[in-house]
């Protein structure tokens, strides 16, 4: 095989792929606790057969690119499927997709990274390849765990994946010293935001925001997938009264599902703890109000993808926790100064540059007038 061939053969793997993991998008909110996963399927450079994993429960990405082949007519000997993660080889809540694969006529297989869950984690391109088909793979290694980043985490760390998400001004603070916010930034930001909402299993609150705001934490903007659960942690029940329960946003649950989570030592009074009920909303006694014991929580009970809304204190709590995995920073064209303006981590211990966390800035975008910046902790 010439040198030239085998370089023009990659470039049109690498052009397969690439539509493949854009596919895989369209899962975009309904996969977990699944991840994204797109595939295709090429005869004679053809695309044959298109798929992707539409919802959790339902089939994978490469059962769909060989129904829709199939639907239209196509035969799939000596078929390359293109797929954006390794195909499972074990028997879930749907069949193992390497048996899908070893029986179809399907002679070449290339994908953009390894699974890393562990029960897949290299066995599945082993399969394939000890059956004879030619597997290439790790292609979009690094734009596969972009892809994947919140599923790859939990099998990683078993935790949820936590975005932290701030509107701030251009000098770095989240309101005025009267704790006026609204707004920082700009409506195409604030849209922005509601998409990165959608991408998450829950949005968490703290009960500041909640009686400064009084948020509704829907996604909105036309951007369609499953609501998130909201999450409102707080220390106590002082201040939440039967006022706000009956007119804040957070407790009418017919807009999205809602739970408190608090300190078993500060439970609701019984009356409190009525109408929160009587209004659909969960309460969950934790040991202590900590991003720890909230995280374990979350994953136990299947939510594995935490989108922090603020305030400053649930900001401070998780910054200092080092559990942050991606920021999604704001920043509107305002200046607030002073010293008692709200800040993001007010409470940071640093004292030497050195020992200042270290990000990887993945991206910098203006939206309308306002500049998202999208940073990662590099680990």
């Amino acid at each position: 095989m010439s040198r030239k061939f085998e370089t023009k053969q990659h470039q049109s793997d690498l052009q397969f792929l690439k539509e493949a993991m854009a596919l895989a998008t369209k899962g975009y909110g309904r996969v977990s606790p699944n991840p994204y996963v797109g595939a295709l399927l090429v005869k004679e450079g053809q695309i044959i057969g298109r798929g992707f994993h539409r919802a959790a429960g339902e089939a994978h990405a490469e059962v769909m690119a060989v129904k829709d082949a199939l639907e239209n007519g196509h035969a799939l000997k000596g078929t390359t499927l293109y797929v954006t993660l390794e195909p499972c080889c074990f028997h879930g809540k749907t069949p193992a997709c390497t048996d899908l694969i070893l029986k179809s006529g399907i002679t070449r297989v290339v994908t953009a990274m390894e699974d890393p869950n562990p029960s897949v984690a290299g066995k599945g391109h082993q399969i394939l390849r000890d059956a004879g088909i030619e597997v290439v793979t790790n292609l979009l290694k690094a734009e596969g765990d972009r892809l994947i980043r919140h599923f790859a985490l939990n099998q990683r760390e078993k935790r949820p994946f936590v975005t932290l998400k701030a509107a701030l001004s251009l000098d770095g603070k989240l309101a005025t010293q009267t704790k006026d916010s609204k707004w920082i930034t700009g409506s195409e930001a604030r849209k922005q935001g509601h998409f990165y909402r959608g991408e998450h299993d829950a949005i968490l609150v703290g009960k500041g925001t909640l009686l400064e705001d009084d948020p509704a934490l829907t996604v909105r903007y036309g951007f369609e997938t499953k609501a998130p659960v909201r999450i409102l942690m707080i220390n106590d029940f002082s201040n939440l009264d039967e006022k706000v329960i009956k007119s804040y946003q957070f407790f009418d649950t017919s807009l999205a599902p809602s739970m408190i989570c608090y300190h078993e030592k500060n439970p609701p009074e019984s009356s409190i703890a009525a109408s929160i009920s009587q209004k659909g909303v969960k309460l969950v006694s934790l040991k202590e109000t900590s991003p720890q014991a909230l995280l374990a929580y979350c994953f136990e009970n299947g939510l594995m993808s935490l989108f922090i809304e603020g305030g400053a204190g649930i900001y401070d709590a998780f910054i200092t926790a080092d559990l942050v995995d991606e920021y999604l920073l704001f920043y509107g064209p305002k200046l607030i100064g002073n010293p008692n303006a709200l800040e993001l981590w007010k409470n940071s211990p640093i004292k030497n540059l050195e020992d200042a966390p270290q990000l990887s800035i993945i991206s910098a975008k203006m939206c309308g007038e306002s500049l998202l910046t999208t940073a990662t902790r590099s680990r």
